[in-house]
């Protein structure tokens, strides 16, 4: 025989999923670029970080150049390039390492490529040409040394470089851009108290 009305509303109740569980599941896994960022705190091997010292550090997503992963590197200083997200946009962070030939300790670097930066509290010092042609990016020049000089701001603060491009370049790009060293962070304490305000929630819902 068919089944009562009353059987039918209790099964109807056991399988229906909660009602708290997108609200569980949103808190538990958090989207991927609600948690990314690129920081610009300029040169992580320094004494301390440069965190806030200049506009240029705020890397708008409108002047991050998101195609900078077809430009030519140079085969014995590239590491990788990963993709990472910042204000919506998969932006490619670049990792060299300094050459044996400039530098002994040979240290890596993350960069994110922007097309131009904020100068408010910027020193731009020229790089030597000679030591400047031998570039991370094979068509540009690392011409000058990006500083954060401002005013209140203490020790000068290395921010990353400005590449211009060779006149011998063969590939397409911009006439010159900016690499920010950066790091890539997930909001780790968002993230833990995103799981500790579901955890009620889903014991509940066991």
């Amino acid at each position: 025989p068919p089944p009562s009305w009353s059987r039918i509303r209790r099964r109807h109740r056991t399988e229906m999923p909660d009602p708290r569980l997108p609200l569980i599941l949103a808190l538990l896994y958090p989207s991927t670029s609600a948690l990314d960022a690129l920081l610009a705190e300029g040169n992580p091997h320094d004494a301390q970080p440069a965190a806030g010292c200049c506009p240029a550090q705020a890397l708008p997503p409108s002047t991050l150049l998101l195609e900078a992963a077809a430009l030519s590197r140079q085969a014995d200083t590239f590491v990788r390039v990963r993709t990472r997200k910042h204000g919506g946009a998969s932006v490619p962070v670049f990792t060299f390492r300094q050459p044996a030939r400039l530098s002994k300790r040979e240290l890596p670097f993350d960069l994110a490529l922007v097309s131009e930066i904020d100068p408010s509290g910027i020193t731009e010092v020229p790089a030597p040409a000679a030591e400047a042609a031998d570039s991370w990016f094979t068509d540009y020049a690392w011409s000058h040394f990006v500083v954060c000089t401002g005013e209140g701001t203490g020790a000068p603060k290395h921010l990353g470089w400005r590449f211009s491009r060779k006149a011998s370049a063969g590939a397409a790009g911009p006439a010159s851009f900016v690499a920010l060293i950066v790091r890539a962070e997930q909001n780790e304490a968002a993230d833990k108290g995103a799981v500790r305000a579901a955890a009620p929630l889903a014991a509940a819902a066991a």
